[in-house]
């Protein structure tokens, strides 16, 4: 998996024991992440300090909007939707 994201169709889903394979928990794993951060919220205190990337979306409720990662590295820098840091 080049990305982490691609699916990996030259592995079966499930082993030869009905579980599910390794590539494929993995996957599944990082997607989960992703799709359950996109109904993230709480307050400005409670935005996620880890598995950010760029463009990763918080509902900050202390604002009373959704705020987005803009920055990683250094430090994070979060931006709401007219690119002002929030």
């Amino acid at each position: 998996m080049a990305d982490g994201y691609e699916v990996p169709d030259h592995v079966p889903m499930v082993d030869g024991r009905g579980m599910v394979s390794l590539p494929w928990a993995q996957l599944l794993s990082r997607w989960q992440r992703v799709t359950s951060s996109l109904t993230d919220s709480g307050t400005t205190a409670q935005r996620p300090t880890s598995a950010l990337w760029i463009g990763r979306t918080f509902f900050d409720t202390t604002l009373g909007k959704p705020v987005w990662v803009k920055q990683v590295r250094p430090a994070v820098v979060w931006v709401d939707a007219a690119g002002t840091v929030a």
